[in-house]
Formats: structure tokens, C-alpha cells, sequence
């Protein structure tokens, strides 16, 4: 009987060890132990370059008139109802289902930085289903109010984000229209045609910035159009209820920041650029340079005299022969700018037209006069065939130019003499001529509408 005892001790154990192996197993199997990766952190330099890397491959293939979530992190608001998400790399959508984005500043810290990329057609026409505006927007901005047609869109970009990189990309918006073509678009307020590649900031209550890094870029606000030739930017004023409404016209175009221009992700762009070095600071025309008359003589190759009539000042008569002040001043040795006597003889380039214009007692808003002198290379003799049409006829604007880079009709960019028009009310029309020194000179000319008379029906008999 002890030996069966024992014997069934023995099974007992041997039963209860296997229970014990299996349910050590099983345990073992249901949750094994977790290890947790780690991944360094990378520098700045390799965060952008693998995030430009990235964008580039997962929004190779959009379309016209779509937007590419190109690099974490892009807060996206979307029209009411949107069948459709926008929270990760590679999600592409049609525009028109997009309200707002916000891209997030590059921040080493999160290891983020929002890049977002759109095809816009703009105002490009149908016949051209390829050919699209390129949109950019990178680093802590915000572009709202997101159309097909960019009628009325609204940017503003502010500072980076935690980063120990100097050379970081500052938050802004590239624009690059295709080779050929003139897309028209309206940005916190101000008209822009772009034939171009164009870098842009605005900070609220502060200034939006228009550069130009190839082509030519045509900006318009408050009656003021300037022409923005590579390496050079021009600066509005913004204001308003939410601080980003350009508030007035576009400053003298200046020379960009070439090292903050070079900086951004121009390699996303559609058609690859090189970033021109910066124009040359155009020296104000209010400028005196203070001339040793013993060591000067006037200038040998400015042929023509001129006479100082009553009311002329030197930055009038210099206006009147395309020349600023302090090259009139140089050429005639004047000591002072500010004193011409009646009578005196100047030296100048050309022949004196049969009189210089004189100041208009209101500032026009261009602070630029209308000529009505003979043609001239400073004096389109800008003119309508009628200045005055029935509602629904049309009339032709004239003018005459010489010796300019570039002509401007209404912010575009014209190769004719001449363009016909029909207003359908009282439109005042602006020439705009580049040259190259980079001086830019606006003349307009008005065409009145009038109103049908209106008839007495007949008295009944």
C-alpha cells in the first residue's frame, strides 16, 4: 500500500509540473516582454533635408487645382461637410474642399516642419489643363480663404519654431507661375500678376513682402503699381480688423534678402531657379550730393539747356527729363538742391518739351503726374481716341514710348502701342513704364461713361 501511495504521489507531481510548464508558456506567449526603439533626434539641417526629401515624393503626381500634405505637421480646415480627410503625409484633395491651412514651424524639439504644396489654375485659361500656379507654403504660416481662383486669399507667416539652426528656412509662401504665362491673383488685398518665381511674407500689422527670384512680378494696391524685377522686393502695409489688409501702396522696389531668399525650399518648386544676387539700392531722388565746385565740371554729354521757370523745383525739372534730382544736381555742379533761382540755365539730356508739368495742388495717389506733353522717353503722351463713350462702346488708349524695358497696361505686360477697352463706368486706366536703372514711372488717363438720356414717353393723344 505505500508503494501505491508513493506511487500515486509521484503522478500527482509529475501532473502538477506540466500544468505549471504549460501555463508559464502560455503566459509567455499572451504577452511577451515589449522593447522600446529609440531614435535620435535629427539636427536641423537633416530635418529639413529629409522633409524636403519626403515632399518631394509623396507630392510628385498632383494635379491642377489640388493640395499635397507634404510634411508633418499641416493643420488643415476643410469646408463644411468634406467628405474627405487631410492629416497625413501623402493625403492629396481637391482645393475647392480646403478653407484654411497652417503649417507648423520647424521645430528640432517635435521634430516638425509643415510643408504644404498646391496646383492652382488661378486665372491661367482651360487651354492649358497642364500648366498650373504652384503654391508652397512652409513654416509657421497660415494661407486662409484657399480658392481655384485665389481671388481673395489671405497669408500670414511668423517667426520659426525651437531650432538651434541659424540658417533655418523662415516661415513664408513661394509662388512660381509656368514660362510664358501671366497668372493674376489678388493676396491680402493687393493685385499681383505673376510671370514669375515669387517669395512672400506678411506679418500681422506689419508689412507683406513681395520678392522676386526670376521673372518680373507686377504688384498694385491704392492706385500704385510697381514692377518687381529679380532681386529686388517691394512692401505694403497691412492693417485692418485682422491686421493682414494691405493698407496702402507698395513701397519702391528694394533689394531682397538674398541669404533668406536662398534659404527656402525653391527645390520643391515645379521648374528649378537659381536665386539672382540683389538689385542695387536706388538711390532716393531727394538726395544731396554736396559737389566741390573747383573740381567740377557740368556734364559734357547733356547737350540741351533748359531755363528755371517760376515754380520749378530740381526734383520737377529732373521728373520732366527722366533723370532723378541728384543726377541733375551732379550734372549742373549745384552745391545746393534746394536752391535754383528763376532764369537760371541748366544743363540737360534732351531737348525741353514746350513746358514741364507743373504740381497738382492734390496729390494724385500715385504722386506721379499725367502727361499730356509731346512723346518723349519719359512722356507716353498717354491718350484715349474719346474720353468720353456710350455705355456699351468701346475706345482705344494710345501712347508713344521710347527707351523703356518694359511696358504695363493695367498691371500686364503689353508689347503694342495701344489697347482697346469698354468701360461700363467712369475707369481710370494706368501705363506703367520700367526702365533699366530700375526707375518705374505710372501716367493715367481717364474715360468718362455717360448715361443714356432719358426719354419722356410720348403724351397720349
Amino acid at each position: 500500500m505505500a508503494r501505491i501511495r508513493i506511487i500515486i504521489w509521484l503522478l500527482v507531481l509529475v501532473m502538477a509540473g506540466c500544468n505549471l510548464t504549460q501555463s508559464d508558456e502560455t503566459t509567455s506567449t499572451a504577452a511577451p516582454p515589449t522593447t522600446v526603439a529609440t531614435t535620435a533626434a535629427l539636427s536641423c539641417d537633416d530635418l529639413v533635408t529629409t522633409a524636403l526629401n519626403r515632399a518631394n515624393q509623396v507630392c510628385d503626381t498632383i494635379g491642377r487645382n489640388q493640395a499635397c500634405y507634404g510634411n508633418n505637421l499641416i493643420d488643415a480646415e476643410m469646408q463644411p461637410n468634406s467628405p474627405v480627410t487631410f492629416n497625413k503625409e501623402g493625403d492629396v484633395v481637391n482645393v475647392d474642399l480646403i478653407r484654411r491651412l497652417t503649417t507648423a514651424p520647424l521645430d528640432t524639439t517635435k521634430q516638425v516642419w509643415g510643408i504644404a504644396i498646391m496646383k492652382i489654375q488661378a486665372n491661367l485659361p482651360d487651354t492649358l489643363p497642364g500648366q498650373n500656379v504652384t503654391f508652397l507654403l512652409f513654416g509657421n504660416a497660415v494661407l486662409d480663404n484657399i480658392t481655384p481662383e485665389m481671388r481673395a486669399v489671405v497669408l500670414k507667416t511668423g517667426v520659426g519654431g525651437t531650432t538651434s539652426c541659424t540658417d533655418a528656412p523662415k516661415s513664408a509662401l513661394l509662388m512660381q507661375a509656368p514660362e510664358g504665362t501671366q497668372a493674376t491673383m489678388t493676396i491680402n488685398g493687393a493685385s499681383i500678376s505673376l510671370g514669375s518665381t515669387a517669395y512672400l511674407t506678411a506679418e500681422e500689422n506689419g508689412e507683406l513682402t513681395i520678392g522676386t527670384i526670376e521673372g518680373s512680378a507686377v504688384v498694385s494696391s491704392n492706385n500704385v503699381t510697381r514692377v518687381v524685377q529679380p532681386g529686388a522686393q517691394v512692401r505694403l502695409p497691412l492693417g485692418g480688423g485682422d491686421g493682414l489688409q494691405v493698407s496702402g501702396p507698395p513701397s519702391e522696389p528694394e533689394p531682397f534678402d538674398v541669404q533668406v531668399v536662398g534659404q527656402a525650399p525653391i527645390p520643391l518648386l515645379e521648374r528649378q531657379v537659381q536665386v539672382p544676387p540683389p538689385i542695387a539700392p536706388v538711390i532716393p531722388t531727394n538726395t544731396r550730393i554736396p559737389v566741390v565746385a573747383t573740381s567740377c565740371a557740368p556734364r559734357a554729354d547733356w547737350n540741351f539747356s533748359y531755363t528755371v521757370q517760376s515754380g520749378d523745383t530740381l526734383f520737377r525739372v529732373a521728373q520732366s527729363f527722366g533723370v532723378n534730382a541728384a543726377e541733375l544736381q551732379t550734372a549742373n555742379c549745384l552745391a545746393n538742391a534746394d536752391q535754383i533761382q528763376v532764369g537760371q540755365v541748366l544743363r540737360v539730356p534732351q531737348q525741353p518739351a514746350t513746358a514741364v508739368p507743373q504740381a497738382s495742388a492734390t496729390p494724385q495717389a500715385t504722386a506721379l503726374p499725367t502727361n499730356t506733353l509731346a512723346p518723349t522717353a519719359i512722356n507716353p503722351n498717354l491718350r484715349a481716341d474719346s474720353s468720353t463713350v456710350q455705355q456699351g462702346e468701346c475706345t482705344t488708349i494710345r501712347w508713344d514710348v521710347t527707351g523703356v524695358t518694359q511696358v504695363y497696361f493695367q498691371g500686364q505686360p503689353v508689347r503694342t502701342n495701344s489697347q482697346q477697352v469698354c468701360p461700363r463706368a467712369d475707369t481710370t486706366y494706368t501705363l506703367l513704364l520700367a526702365y533699366d536703372d530700375g526707375k518705374q514711372v505710372s501716367y493715367s488717363v481717364r474715360v468718362l461713361v455717360a448715361l443714356p438720356e432719358a426719354t419722356e414717353p410720348p403724351v397720349p393723344q
